[in-house]
Order: C-alpha cells, then sequence, then structure tokens
C-alpha cells in the first residue's frame, strides 16, 4: 500500500513511477467515460425544496459556469486519496463473499462519506448500484452495513436522485417491514433523506409507503428511553413522514392511516432530537383546518406549549410555528393565554428584539419612560445587530444596551438561536431531517405570527398590553424581513383599536414607519398596513400624524392596487380617515387630483368586498356639497343604482348608507328614481337585520322628498313595510319611517285635492257649453 501512494500525485512530480503513473492514467480513462455518463444524467436529476433552477434559456454563461463547478467536483473526486479508496472498496463489494463485502462496507463508511466529494465518487464508481443489489439480498449484516453507507452518502441531491432513479424506494419500503429494528430504523432513515425528492416523495405515497411509516410509530413513549435501536427507528419513520407531509397528497395519507395519533402519543418523548421531526409533522399537517381541529380537541396544544420552554432551538422553532398555525382557532388562542403560553411567546418576542427595542429607547428615552421600559447603562452587547434603526436624527450610541429590566427577557443562559444571514427558510427545507442551521428571523416570525393571532380576539388584546408587548412590536417595525414585518404589523392593526396603545404606537413612531411601510410592493405586507393605518385614524393625534405625512395620499394610491382586498382595505382606512370631523378634510379629498374618479370607477368592481368599502367611502365624502356634485358628475348616482338590485347583505346597508348620504336635494333623488333605486330599497326593509333596516329607512325617507319617488314607494309596497318600522325599537328607523309615511301621505293628499277640485270644475263646464 505504502508503494502505490505517490502515484496518486498530480503530475509533474519527478518521484511518481512509470507503472504506477500508467495505472493511474487508465484509471483516469475508465473513469472519465463514468464522469460523461454522470454529466449526461444529470442534467436530469430533480432537485430539493428550496433549490431553485435558473428557467431562463439562453443563459449560456450561466450553464458553462454551472459545467465548471461540477468538473472541479469530479477532478477532485478523481485526484483525492478518498476516491481510489472508494473505487477499491466497490471493487471488494463486487467479489460475492459476505465476508469480503462486511469489511468493504466498514471501509466505505469510514472513507469520510460525509464529505461531497466522497459522495460524488461513491455515484461515479457505480457503488450505489452495488449497494441497492445488496439490500436485496437476506444477510443481516450485510443488510445494515449497507443502509449505513447509503444513510451516509445521500447527503447530496445527485445520490438521492440516482438511487431513485434506481428502484431504491421500492427496495427500502420492502425493508420498512423487516424483522429487525435496526433494519427498519436505517431504510426510514434513508427514505427520510431520498424522500426530499419531490418525485420521490410522490412515489413513495403513490405506492403506499406512508402507511408502513406510520406503523413504524406504534410504541410506547416509555419504552424509547431504555431501547436505543427502537428510538432510533422510531426517530427515523417520524423524518421520513416528516418530508412526505410536506405536500397536501402525504398530508392526506397520513391522516387516512391514523398517524395523527401515533405522532400526538409520543409527544411526551423527553429527548430533543426525538421531539423535533415529530413535531415537525405536527406543524406540516396543521396546514389543513382539520388537522388543527383535531390537533386542538385532542389537547395536543398544551404538549407543544410546554415544549415552548424547550433548550432545543429547532424546537422551540417547530413548536412556536405549529402553535402560529394553530392559533387561528379560537379555543388554540384562548389555551395559549390560558396555560401560560403568551407569557413565554412575549418573553422569547423581547429576546429576539433585543438589538430593535434598544435602538429604539437609545433614540427616545423619554418613550422608554412612557412605557415602563427603562434601559440600563451600557454594557456588553448582545447581539451583532448594532445598528437596525435608520439614522434619522443622530447615530446610535456606540456600546449596545443590556437588557430591559421591565421587559419579560429569559436569563442570560437561555439558549440563543445561531444567527444566520438575511434569508428565511422555507418550511419544506425541515422535511429533509433537520439539522439546518435557524436564521435570527425564523423564531421571530413564529412568534410574531402567534401574537398576531392572538391579538385578533378583543379579549386577548389587554393581556398583550399587560405584557408590554407593544413597544416591543413598534421596534421591531424597523426589520428588514417582510414575513416578520407583516406578522407584527397585523398585530398592531389589531392593538391599535385600544387607545391606550394607539397612543403607544404614535409616541414611538409607528404611525410614521406605517406610512413609509404604504411604499413597499408585498401584498400581504399591504394588506396589514392599510388595515393598521384605519385602525390608527380613528384616533384624532394619529389622524393629525397621518394627514400631516402625506398618508392620505399614499392610501388612495392602492386603489389602484390589482388586488381586491388591498383596495378594500385600502377604502376602509380612508373611510375611517373621513369619518373624523377634521377641518379641511374635505378640501384635501378634492386636492387629490383623479381620486374621487378613482373612487367611483371602482363602483364597478366585481368584489363584494371592494363595493362595500367604497359605498362607505363615499356616504362620508358626500358630507360635502362640492365633493357630492363631483361625484354625481362623475357618475356615482347610476352605479349606485345598479348596485341596488344585488341581494347581498354585506353590501346592502353600506349601499343604502351612500344613498342616504347622495339624497341631500330633491334633484339628486330624482335621479335615483329615474335609474330606477327606489324599488329595490323596498325590497330590504323584508330583512330582521337592523343594521340593514336603519340606512334603509333613512335612504327611503329622503328618497321621499320627491314626490316621483312617492309614487314608486306606493307601487312597491313599501306603506306596510314602513308601518311595520314603527313599531321598531331604534328612534331612528322609527322617524325615518314615520317621515317617508308623511311625504306619501301628503302626496295622496295633494293629488286627492286635485281630483276634487277638477271634479268641481267639470259640471260647470259641461253646463256652460250646453247654453
Amino acid at each position: 500500500m505504502g508503494s502505490r501512494r505517490p502515484s496518486l500525485a498530480p503530475r509533474g512530480r519527478d518521484s511518481v513511477s512509470g507503472s504506477s503513473d500508467s495505472r493511474r492514467r487508465s484509471s483516469i480513462r475508465l473513469a472519465q467515460t463514468q464522469v460523461d455518463n454522470f454529466r449526461a444524467s444529470d442534467d436530469e436529476q430533480p432537485v430539493e425544496d428550496g433549490e431553485e433552477l435558473e428557467e431562463e434559456e439562453g443563459d449560456e454563461e450561466e450553464e458553462e459556469e454551472e459545467e465548471d463547478l461540477y468538473q472541479l467536483d469530479f477532478q477532485s473526486a478523481e485526484l483525492s486519496t478518498d476516491y481510489w479508496q472508494i473505487h477499491k472498496m466497490v471493487k471488494y463489494l463486487k467479489v460475492g463473499n459476505a465476508t469480503c463485502t462486511t469489511i468493504a462496507l466498514v471501509g466505505l463508511k469510514d472513507s469520510g462519506l460525509h464529505q461531497e466529494v466522497c459522495q460524488l465518487a461513491l455515484k461515479m464508481v457505480g457503488g450505489l448500484e452495488v449497494l441497492l443489489n445488496i439490500l436485496r439480498t437476506s444477510n443481516l449484516r450485510c443488510n445494515i452495513g449497507a443502509l449505513q453507507v447509503l444513510e451516509a452518502a445521500c447527503g447530496h441531491v445527485a445520490t438521492r436522485a440516482t438511487v431513485h432513479r434506481l428502484g431504491g424506494l421500492q427496495v427500502l419500503q420492502g425493508l420498512v417491514e423487516h424483522s429487525q429494528v435496526e433494519v427498519r430504523g436505517l431504510a426510514a432513515s434513508v427514505l427520510a433523506q431520498v424522500c426530499g425528492l419531490p418525485s420521490a416523495r410522490a412515489a413513495l405515497i403513490r405506492d403506499g409507503g406512508v402507511p408502513k411509516l406510520v406503523k413504524l410509530l406504534r410504541v410506547d413513549a416509555q419504552a424509547l428511553q431504555n431501547d436505543q435501536e427502537l428510538a432510533a427507528c422510531v426517530e427515523g419513520a417520524a423524518r421520513a413522514l416528516w418530508a412526505c407531509t410536506v405536500s397536501r397528497a402525504g398530508r392526506l395519507a397520513f391522516l387516512n392511516a391514523g398517524g395523527l395519533e401515533m405522532v400526538g402519543n409520543l409527544l411526551t418523548v423527553s429527548k430533543a432530537a426525538q421531539l423535533v421531526p415529530i413535531v415537525g409533522v405536527i406543524h406540516q399537517c396543521i396546514t389543513e383546518a382539520v388537522f388543527r381541529e383535531r390537533v386542538e380537541s385532542s389537547g395536543y396544544t398544551s404538549a407543544l406549549v410546554k415544549l415552548l420552554h424547550s433548550p432545543s432551538p429547532q424546537l422551540q422553532v417547530l413548536a412556536t410555528k405549529a402553535l402560529a398555525r394553530c392559533s387561528v382557532l379560537q379555543a388554540t388562542s384562548e389555551r395559549l393565554v390560558r396555560e401560560g403560553g403568551l407569557e413565554v411567546l412575549i418573553s422569547l418576542l423581547a429576546r429576539e428584539a433585543q438589538s430593535y427595542t434598544d435602538a429604539l429607547f437609545e433614540k427616545d428615552p423619554a418613550f422608554a419612560r412612557e412605557s415602563g421600559m427603562t434601559s440600563e447603562p451600557p454594557g456588553a452587547p448582545r447581539s451583532r445587530k448594532a445598528s437596525v434603526m435608520p439614522d434619522t436624527s443622530s447615530s446610535v450610541g456606540g456600546g449596545a444596551p443590556q437588557q430591559p429590566p421591565g421587559s419579560l427577557l429569559p436569563d442570560a443562559d437561555t439558549t440563543k438561536l445561531e444567527s444566520e444571514t438575511a434569508g428565511e427558510q422555507d418550511p419544506s427545507e425541515y422535511s429533509g431531517g433537520g439539522g439546518q442551521a435557524l436564521g435570527d428571523s425564523e423564531l421571530l416570525e413564529a412568534v410574531s405570527e402567534a401574537v398576531w393571532h392572538v391579538c385578533l380576539l378583543p379579549d386577548h388584546v389587554g393581556a398583550v398590553k399587560d405584557l408590554s408587548a407593544v413597544p416591543i412590536l413598534v421596534a421591531l417595525l424597523h426589520h428588514n424581513d417582510e414575513k416578520v414585518l407583516t406578522n407584527v404589523v397585523g398585530a398592531l392593526g389589531e392593538l391599535a383599536g385600544d387607545p391606550e396603545c394607539c397612543i403607544i404606537l404614535l409616541r414611538g413612531g409607528g404611525v410614521t414607519t406605517l406610512i413609509q411601510l404604504l411604499r413597499r410592493t408585498s401584498d400581504k405586507l399591504l394588506l396589514n398596513v392599510t388595515r393598521a393605518l384605519g385602525s390608527c385614524a380613528a384616533d384624532e393625534d394619529a389622524l393629525s400624524a397621518l394627514l400631516q405625512q402625506d398618508g392620505l395620499r399614499l392610501l388612495w394610491s392602492h386603489l389602484k392596487n390589482p388586488n381586491c382586498r388591498i383596495q378594500a382595505s385600502a377604502a376602509n382606512a380612508i373611510c375611517t380617515c373621513l369619518q373624523q370631523e377634521t377641518e379641511g378634510l374635505a378640501e384635501v379629498v378634492r386636492s387629490l387630483v383623479g381620486g374621487i374618479e378613482l373612487l367611483v370607477s371602482l363602483l364597478e368592481s366585481e368584489s363584494e368586498a371592494v363595493l362595500s368599502a367604497v359605498c362607505a367611502a363615499i356616504a362620508r365624502i358626500a358630507r360635502d356639497p362640492q365633493n357630492l356634485a363631483i361625484m354625481t358628475d362623475y357618475g356615482a348616482v347610476t352605479s349606485l343604482s345598479k348596485l341596488a338590485v344585488r341581494e347581498n347583505d354585506t353590501l346592502r346597508p353600506y349601499l343604502a348608507e351612500a344613498i342616504a348620504a347622495c339624497c341631500v336635494s330633491r334633484e339628486t333623488g330624482l335621479l335615483f328614481g329615474q335609474a330606477g333605486a327606489v324599488a329595490p330599497l323596498v325590497q330590504y326593509l323584508e330583512t330582521n337585520d337592523s343594521t340593514i333596516r336603519r340606512p334603509t329607512c333613512r335612504a327611503l325617507h329622503r328618497l321621499s322628498l320627491e314626490p316621483e319617488n312617492c309614487i314608486t314607494l306606493h307601487q312597491s309596497g313599501a306603506v306596510p313595510l314602513l308601518l311595520e318600522m314603527l313599531g321598531s325599537e331604534d328612534e331612528v328607523v322609527q322617524e325615518a319611517a314615520a317621515d317617508c309615511l308623511r311625504n306619501i301621505r301628503l302626496l295622496a293628499l295633494r293629488r286627492c285635492k286635485t281630483y276634487s277640485r277638477m271634479a268641481r270644475l267639470t259640471p260647470r263646464t259641461s253646463l256652460s257649453t250646453r247654453r
């Protein structure tokens, strides 16, 4: 062996012998054909979730670079000592002797297969085909050794793709039902890696492999503490199911196989390494509504709340993400508050946002005192994020501040997440079996989402406020991750409905930051920003800040957004702004070039939410006579009349309110009558919904000021319905119905007087003609 080692040196070395050099060149020529085959087949390989393929055709430079990278990998594999070692071990595998095969497998296992070069070398020399053939034998030691080698070699995507292409899934599925626990565990572990490929995952689900993996989970949780082989088997099966449940078909197959109960029973396991794939499966499955309800009804969310205290960062992130998805249910949200999960979430939020809160409090110490979170003198830095706030007035001080004593931060010895550069990992990237490094915003995204969902219930707003979470959320408005921003803005939008929270948000510069976020392009973020500004606009001080910083114009500009939900949210925020009796607000609306025309044009939208929001905004704008005249010129009367025939109880109250606001004169009422809006409004009174009856009665009262509309009301059968409205408990409804009946009655009396006068004049006229 020692005499052959110099033959591995690069060319140009004087110490290389001729015979060794010739053997090396012949081996390279033989391996080169395998390299060519590898390159030809590598273009057809699927990739893992999270890896992006360049879809643009014609980009020759990038293709050449990729080929060069592969070529470098192959050359390094050929010229390395490990390559020749693997080549020799594979050669011994083909001997056929069980003892020789076992020794070769041990050598392969110790040859550094965790390195990418060695994994590629094993594929190039045809070792994967030999290993799969060994798995088809009945020799237990060889099966275990081959599975261990495959488990180490499947770290590279090309190796997984080759195993799948060679029919390895069928072989591994057969070994999952092996009589030996160790074989079952190793086979499941290899399946977990191979199923990271979408094609392999789909094939496993289609072949019925999910029920076989679920069967491996039918064990007692207490038995896993003493039986290491059984624990490894359960962990491998859970990781394989974690990979399969990335797709909806896998989740449904998992549910039909009864896997949810099996996974729920294993939540009592004490080891974090075994809990990570188990919680990962639950996290993937909670995407389905039926899973969320069953997880909550089975009480598994209580176990997830306890896992928030786990020292394992990955387990903590997965538990938080699972709770965030499940907290859309009211029962889960209440459980979080009741069982102390909200306190843990706020403490995690404060820990992850420490650098942002420190920067905010340094820029505005008064805000820190008012919010009850005073800063200590600067000390040792806690985070590498030294400067996260935009420096608008002065730069942040030198030393990084320490933890505020008023915040709910954990102890200093609490395990922190490993920091990572920008970029958020897709949840499907966990499916390959964990072990990835977690980013700074990974836990922050999950925690902020869970807090947002808790705040959706008005009863929980006070609990979040009492935990001093509002200043932390205000500081996080300067985070650079859009997913974190979306969750934080969503939570602040729910909290801004509370006057005290709105004051904190305004005092910390949150309104200014929200207005700046209106210039972003993310639909989810814009939707939450418009909602948050709409909630802030109910406060006079916040509305003044919004108007001063051109926030109304930016909100109005989003009425042109192609997303109907953003249009509706922006219109609702505008409606809230216009609801305040602010001096000069009508002039501001008129100053928006094309703003009223844009608003009226949205009455042609197909979205009921947009129509309702626009009708509510029109009802506010019509208070000003000049703005009403402009809307009338743009055809608002005709558009509103066309909407009156729609049978939508959500739209009807806002439409009736808009018509009532526009009928400030008989001329406008006549236009509505000519457009055919009177008769459909009468049908609105047939409902028992008071929110529809009240604006409808007001609209009919104002329409009845025009005599022609009174005739239409009488012919449409409005009188009996209006008489019924006189018995309503709502005084506004009573008064409007009575005034409408009065106008109808006055018209009838005038017509009776006219007919009687004509009747008295008719005989005299006939007598004079006879004479």
